[in-house]
């Protein structure tokens, strides 16, 4: 009996379910990808998953973003004490932090930014301010390596200090998209406000308020996902601004990060395990999360663009044989 279900295990592609779904992904391709397989691209992503660990990628992405956290956050709030509107920023934040991630990890970084926010440091809005954007930006640059690819045809070398510009240029550019969205849900806030005074319906108002909201917050985190996939990989050829990749890694991310949160707040001990220090161990996890999910996104486009690539080159060098032979 042993040995029966040992064979079936080792010969389960001989399914007939498995075969049918293999016919099927051979003949299926993925919107936009320019006729490129299903299967073609899940064989790529098994072949580059094995040749280069993600989760190793992804462990040293994180413990860079992280370290990264505390200069952007410097970077990013310095000039919020200047501005009229401090305290509709670092509430937004609250708020809507509050639903992405676990208590003790939104407890912590919430003590720092109202820490930055509430404090003028004229200091750092010269030189120190311009070494927060750099220091911030290495978490930045190790998500570009990261993306590294040695396929020659759909990939070109870069410089380290074109690496290095383009990271600070990314830093600089999600940290204004970031305030452009808080600015959006601060004033999405007001609207609804004045629209409540006219129809009256609170129950009403506030399903409207809850569902343009979240969209809102889902257009952003998809632009921000899709500027990171269009600039840091090093693609000579980009793809199109709605992609597989960045819808896969924008739904994903909003999806583990409301799951993650609900697991520690209900069932994680990190507090009573491991003291304060438990808050710094949910932000790490939550960064190797969304690490992961970004690398993700980031192979199923390489693995659509290399094997777009390669189809196109086999085309041409067909035709170039066929005008040949005429």
């Amino acid at each position: 009996m042993i040995r029966s279900i040992k064979n079936q295990l080792n010969n389960w592609h001989k399914h007939e379910k498995v075969r049918q779904l293999v016919d099927w992904s051979k003949q299926y391709h993925f919107p936009g990808s320019g006729g490129v397989a299903v299967f073609d691209v899940v064989q790529f992503i098994y072949y580059e998953t094995q040749k280069d660990s993600i989760v190793t990628r992804a462990n040293s992405i994180a413990f860079s973003l992280f370290l990264s956290i505390f200069p952007f956050i410097i970077f990013l709030f310095t000039l919020l004490p200047y501005l009229p509107f401090t305290a509709d920023y670092t509430n937004m934040i609250s708020v809507s932090t509050a639903k992405l991630l676990p208590k003790t990890a939104h407890d912590y970084l919430m003590s720092i930014i109202v820490d930055i926010t509430h404090i003028r440091r004229d200091g750092l809005l010269s030189l120190g301010f311009f070494f927060a954007l750099f220091f911030s930006s290495n978490g930045m640059l190790t998500l570009m390596h990261g993306f590294d690819k040695t396929y020659k045809a759909s990939f070109r070398n870069r410089s380290i200090f074109l690496k290095q510009g383009i990271a600070l240029f990314l830093t600089g550019l999600l940290g204004v998209l970031l305030l452009l969205s808080i600015v959006l849900l601060i004033m999405g806030e007001d609207f609804f406000g004045l629209v409540q005074d006219v129809v009256h319906n609170d129950q009403l108002t506030l399903i409207l308020y809850t569902v343009i909201r979240w969209v809102t917050a889902f257009i952003m985190l998809y632009i921000g996902i899709n500027i990171i996939y269009y600039f840091g990989p090093s693609l000579r050829k980009r793809l199109p601004f709605i992609n597989p990749g960045c819808i896969v890694a924008s739904l994903l991310s909003l999806l583990s990060s409301f799951l993650f949160a609900f697991f520690v707040n209900s069932f994680g001990q990190y507090n009573q395990l491991y003291g304060s220090i438990g808050a710094l161990i949910v932000v790490l996890l939550w960064l190797k999360i969304n690490a992961f999910i970004l690398l993700a996104g980031f192979e199923l486009n390489a693995a659509i663009v290399v094997n777009r690539d390669i189809k196109l080159a086999n085309q041409l060098a067909e035709q170039v044989h066929s005008e040949k032979k005429l």
